[in-house]
């Protein structure tokens, strides 16, 4: 059977084009990459999207063209839609549905044309109305999350970055989305680049691929887009697997005692311990109270300021931690750490109070000082402490976890000793008891044990009731 088709010159792209036998298959990447170039164009249809045509030049280009045969002409046109290098076989597909739909409408495919010319790509759609006009506080945002968003975005879609092993990944896997036009984005082009991602840091692909959706979202929201290429499935994701180690009582009263240590003549800080061992001392003040509160590390401790801290009610008080505003009480041990800090603010050192850095717990002794980069550090306040951290626990001849495992610790132990896992989930500040079970999971036999014995207590008590009789 005999069909108008395109074979002649690709040069004019909106020329009367004549006909040959018509060639239909399912297009995919993985096709027309092993299509060989011959001495003559030739072209392949898609079965698919009808009047989607890939075309292969003797130089071994391919291209993608969009024909149709105006109502009441008899010449067929063809629309470019990009070359195969550029745009996957699923974008030149939804590019071609675009002038479909014109046609069908009886518009001008060059108003098309215009439009997508117009359409933003996905770098200044970030720049000039994400950001703008939709990450900001007045949206809910909190400034860490903008922050972070942003920090992402530069790093892996803007791919500007000093880390070494993110630029040698985006070497080796050479993939960007940043000069796509919004609307020839993919599923397969998300679900890449989070793949990518995830050979860096699987928690951070995850991330990012949320960030992404609530930005095209937003994108649908204005119209720009039908439809969201965010829908990778929760088996495709790399999740945030939960990490239930924790320390033994024993073994946090070690790395306690590495990282704390007084002067038993005059009750403070020995300087001479730290100088000696190599240890920072802001950074092992930290690690004290984190295996003495089970406060987050992030957002609830290295930023902490004394003003957030009531020495005679027993408080600390966070404005925006990651549950938002929350109040908690200080147990003796953490507060009797904090007195101590706060006495050594006056006394020669790296706490001493300094100009900006004072009203920090753990101030920065880097703070105005240039880096290894050259660039001033603006930080007034220890940002890391994990080569103290991993130090300390080498020092103790514990295998490495990571630091956020000391909350889990000091929340373990409580469930251990209180029995009571709302107890745990007020001092954990959690919204979800569901999210405080955990602690008992950590637990497990020690729970059960309780549980148990509370179960027979009941049963006990119900076999000594006694009804009278009426």
């Amino acid at each position: 059977m005999k069909e108008k088709n395109i074979t002649g010159s690709l040069a004019n792209a909106r020329s009367p084009v004549r006909t040959h036998a018509e060639r239909r298959v399912r297009l995919s990447d993985t096709f027309v990459k092993r299509l060989k170039p011959k001495s003559k164009p030739y072209s392949i249809g898609d079965s698919e999207m009808v009047g989607l045509r890939i075309y292969v030049l003797p130089s071994g280009t391919r291209k993608g063209y969009y024909a149709y045969c105006p109502k009441n002409q008899k010449n067929w046109i063809r629309e470019p839609l990009g070359n195969f290098n550029v745009m996957n076989i699923e974008q030149m597909r939804n590019k071609a549905r675009k002038f479909a739909v014109a046609i069908l409408e009886g518009r001008d495919p060059a108003e098309i044309k215009r439009e997508l010319k117009k359409e933003p790509t996905l770098i200044e759609f970030i720049e000039e109305d994400f950001y703008v006009k939709r990450l900001l506080r007045s949206f809910g945002y909190k400034p860490s999350t903008i922050k972070t968003i942003k920090v992402f975005f530069k790093c892996w879609i803007k791919q500007k970055t000093t880390n070494q092993k993110i630029r040698q990944i985006q070497q080796d896997n050479p993939f960007n989305l940043q000069h796509k036009k919004l609307s020839s984005i993919t599923p397969e082009d998300v679900r890449k680049l989070h793949n990518i991602i995830g050979i860096k840091s699987p928690a951070v692909a995850d991330k990012i691929t949320d960030y992404l959706k609530v930005l095209f979202n937003y994108a649908i929201e204005l119209k720009i887009l039908n439809k969201n290429p965010v829908v990778i499935k929760n088996k495709e994701r790399f999740g945030d697997k939960e990490d239930n180690r924790i320390l033994t009582k024993g073994q946090k009263e070690i790395v306690l005692k590495l990282a704390w240590k007084l002067d038993k003549r005059t009750g403070r800080l020995n300087y001479n311990y730290y100088a000696n061992n190599g240890l920072s001392l802001v950074a092992c003040c930290e690690i004290a109270c984190w295996l003495t509160a089970p406060r987050r590390n992030v957002s609830e401790g290295n930023s902490i300021r004394w003003k957030q801290i009531s020495f005679p009610t027993k408080k600390i008080a966070f404005g925006d931690s990651k549950v938002g505003q929350m109040t908690y009480d200080l147990g003796p041990r953490v507060l009797g750490i904090l007195k101590v800090i706060y006495g050594e603010r006056l006394a020669e050192g790296p706490l001493k109070w300094r100009p900006v850095t004072q009203e920090y717990v753990f101030p920065s002794s880097r703070y105005g000082k240039k880096n290894s980069l050259g660039k001033i550090n603006k930080t007034p306040f220890l940002k890391d402490s994990r080569k103290t951290w991993k130090r300390i626990l080498k020092m103790a001849n514990i295998e490495y976890m990571p630091p956020k495992q000391t909350r889990h610790t000091v929340l373990t132990h409580l469930l251990s000793s209180s029995k009571n896992i709302m107890v745990v989930k007020d001092a954990a500040g959690h919204k979800n008891i569901k999210t405080t079970m955990r602690y008992a999971k950590i637990l497990n036999e020690d729970v059960v044990s309780e549980l148990e014995k509370m179960d027979q207590v009941e049963e006990r008590k119900s076999e000594v009731l006694e009804f009278k009789k009426q």
